[in-house]
């Protein structure tokens, strides 16, 4: 009998989340399309480049629609046991709710896995991909002089961040150079760049161990360092958080964090990455306990789940902006929402099985 339930839950759970995801990716799709309508108007756009640029934003549609339609899902599925009386049925005869709830979370754990790989190897492809068409098609103008935060990889192993370069005077404040070949980091507050070589000026030259730790340090006056590419082919080329994978988002952190610099955006979004792919996961376990309070089936499970999304999508934000000011640590505030989902959603699960009982 188990297994007869087990089947026809994960049954109930399915066919409505094709058709939710679905649903919900062709409403992003369409509310995006009306930017891209500016595009052909106004920017006088190829449709072709529109239609890649929709290709490339897709993946990324579909990791923020999967949570969604597992909510819904769920709400659906266990609403239509309670208003056919099928869920008392199944409680009666010895099931309990946590017993009740496997499949789902079985479920749901699968797609937050498909949620990570997706999040890990195609969403950044895509939107380093997008932002490039963007950058080279659509920006026609002259892009702004003034840099900050840039952050690319040249020749060799070399890795680059500059925070501010005036690309008019050609000048570069606080320059950090991280030479993984040579295990070496040079550092200087000021330099000059010059189409692909970069001088630095008074700065200083560190030695690094196998294991990373400092082994000796020097100063220099000058020191020029030839970057094999012209200095805006490179900058073209760094890519922003969104485009990088947990463990390319790793390797900046592990750079920064040598050189002193602060990390605290990129810890959020590393730790963030990882959080939101268990969303799913997480709202099988907040949504299940809610969606059988009522026996008025689709509408209630609807509202229930437009209710949760709200809410779990505020936190996230107010989290994770607390998280990149410095008022919560980077790990806390990319959890926070989950952990409080979590623990609701498991007092109501325990709390139903006792009530019942």
């Amino acid at each position: 009998m188990i297994r007869i339930v087990d089947k026809y839950l994960a049954l109930e759970f399915i066919k409505p989340f094709f058709i939710v995801l679905f649903a919900l990716t062709v409403i992003m799709i369409s509310t995006f399309l009306f930017q891209l309508t500016d595009f052909i108007i106004i920017k006088k756009v190829p449709i072709l480049t529109v239609v890649q640029l929709l290709f490339y934003k897709l993946p990324s549609f579909v990791v923020e629609t999967l949570s969604m339609s597992v909510l819904f899902s769920t709400l659906l599925a266990l609403s239509r046991l309670v208003k056919d009386s099928e869920y008392t049925a199944l409680r009666m005869g010895g099931i309990t709710f946590r017993r009740l709830l496997i499949p789902l979370l079985i479920l749901g754990l699968l797609i937050s896995g498909v949620t990570y790989l997706l999040n890990e190897r195609l969403v950044p492809w895509a939107n380093t991909r997008y932002e490039n068409i963007k950058d080279t098609l659509i920006n026609q103008k002259e892009k702004p002089y003034l840099e900050e935060d840039l952050f690319f990889k040249g020749e060799q192993n070399k890795y680059f961040y500059i925070k501010k370069l005036n690309k008019r005077k050609h000048q570069a404040n606080y320059v950090l150079v991280y030479d993984l070949q040579n295990s070496q980091l040079l550092t200087a507050q000021r330099g000059t760049v010059e189409n692909d070589i970069l001088k630095l000026k008074n700065g200083i030259i560190s030695k690094l161990a196998s294991d990373g730790y400092l082994q000796e340090q020097g100063k220099f006056s000058s020191k020029a360092i030839d970057l094999k590419r012209n200095i805006n082919e490179l900058i073209n080329k760094q890519k922003k958080p969104s485009e990088l994978s947990r463990a390319e988002l790793e390797e900046r952190i592990r750079i920064f964090n040598h050189s002193g610099l602060d990390t605290t955006k990129l810890l959020v979004e590393y730790h963030f990455k990882l959080a939101q792919s268990l969303a799913c996961l997480i709202f099988v376990l907040i949504g299940a306990p809610l969606s059988i309070k009522s026996d008025r089936g689709r509408i209630v499970g609807i509202i229930i789940s437009v209710v949760i999304i709200f809410v779990y999508y505020v936190l996230l934000s107010l989290s994770k902006s607390l998280g990149k000011n410095g008022l919560l640590t980077p790990f806390f505030a990319a959890w926070l929402p989950n952990m409080l989902f979590v623990f609701l959603g498991s007092a109501l699960i325990f709390r139903e099985d006792n009530v019942i009982s």
